[in-house]
């Protein structure tokens, strides 16, 4: 299994996931759950992450997510 870390990161509320293949490029989504199970959905407030900012680290592949030239991607860290 890989160790994923991450920063701070900010979040919006009452993201819908009801059509996943509609989801605009470049959108990141988080689904969580409390307690008693109840169900959130969050999508990533990306404007204050700059250029080449790692957003996810994969330890296990050493690949890290990154914002470069407007799209998310894979590169090694």
């Amino acid at each position: 299994m890989a160790i994923i870390t991450t920063t701070t990161l900010e979040f919006e509320e009452e993201a819908s996931s009801e059509n996943l293949a509609e989801i605009a490029s470049n959108t990141i989504l988080m689904v969580m759950t409390d307690g008693t199970g109840k169900k959130q959905v969050l999508r990533l407030k990306t404007d204050a992450i700059q250029e080449n900012d790692v957003l996810l680290r994969n330890t296990t592949t050493g690949l890290c997510y990154k914002f470069i030239n407007g799209q998310w991607i894979w590169v090694p860290c």
